[in-house]
């Protein structure tokens, strides 16, 4: 029995409509035909009639461009590629490329698309199996059922192979949709799509690239506002210094404008008067600072 040649004649006769007025004739000469059991090829005929007449409505594309089109899997579909590739591979098919690409035929889908949500959909089923594996499960038996008790200790399994799926519809989606435009550049005449896939992959790195610049340069920014607050600080500590200097050297010229003028009222005195303040106004003659802070030494 063959069930990949009695699809392909029952796609071509429902493109063609050669199927004929009973269904059901043309589906049982079908099946004796490739030696399959009967009812076999029911579900398929029902799913391939469906796809048959959604091509075939005002506006849809061609068999041809529907390839093209990054359409939505529906359930129908993804059922219908499952049992396939089952039915498939209990006649001694093994080689699960060939059967993905009997699908993207017999769906009117692109290789790609039908590759990634078969992987996908299996991924999303072991890790959904893993997980339960993982759950806790509670099983009421009588007690003639009880199985003997083990004299061996299980070991717990590790929390490395605790696998929780986080794929959400969402994700599946968009690489529903990747793999969509992929197929549909290939399609495409004059584009390369290595070339393409290149650009962008440089286009990337340049965006990540300038990325860093910019962060670069909002770091020096941030070096050069530091250095100038600390410039900033250290004028304002100079200048507190300086008006500090500034005020003592007046304070100085202050305090010596007033020996100038005990000076010159004591030059103005008689001889008597001269001898008898030469003590005290030598004492106080002898250091004078002047205005740059120097300390003079006047001789009585």
């Amino acid at each position: 029995m063959s069930l990949k040649p009695a699809l392909f004649e029952m796609k071509e006769a429902l493109v063609n409509q050669k199927v004929g007025r009973s269904e059901q004739d043309f589906i049982q000469k079908l099946e004796n035909k490739n030696q399959l059991s009967a009812g076999t090829l029911i579900f398929y005929f029902n799913n391939l009639m469906m796809l048959s007449m959604n091509n075939s409505e005002p506006g849809s594309p061609s068999l041809d461009d529907s390839k093209k089109v990054n359409r939505k899997w529906t359930k129908t579909e993804i059922e219908f590629m499952f049992q396939y590739i089952n039915e498939r591979q209990e006649e001694g098919a093994l080689n699960i490329t060939e059967i993905l690409d009997e699908v993207a035929q017999l769906l009117t889908r692109g290789y790609q698309s039908v590759n990634y949500k078969y992987y996908s959909l299996i991924k999303a089923k072991n890790n959904k199996e893993v997980a339960n594996q993982n759950a806790y499960q509670f099983i009421t038996i009588t007690e003639n059922e009880v199985p003997v008790v083990s004299t061996e200790v299980i070991d717990e399994p590790s929390p490395e192979h605790q696998v929780i799926n986080k794929e959400s519809s969402e994700d599946n989606d968009l690489l529903d949709i990747l793999s969509g435009l992929i197929t549909n550049v290939q399609q495409l005449p004059g584009i390369n799509l290595n070339e393409l896939l290149r650009s962008l992959y440089q286009l990337t790195n340049m965006a990540l690239q300038n990325q860093d610049a910019v962060q670069q340069i909002a770091s020096m920014k941030s070096e050069i506002n530091l250095e100038k607050e600390a410039m900033r600080e250290q004028l304002m500590k100079k200048e507190q210094q300086f008006i500090l200097e500034k005020k003592r050297n007046d304070e100085l010229q202050l305090e010596v404008a007033k020996l100038a003028k005990e000076i010159t009222a004591f030059n103005k005195l008689g001889d008597a008067a001269k001898i008898q303040h030469l003590k005290s106004y030598n004492q106080r003659l002898n250091y004078i600072i002047d205005s740059f802070g120097v300390v003079l030494q006047v001789s009585g």
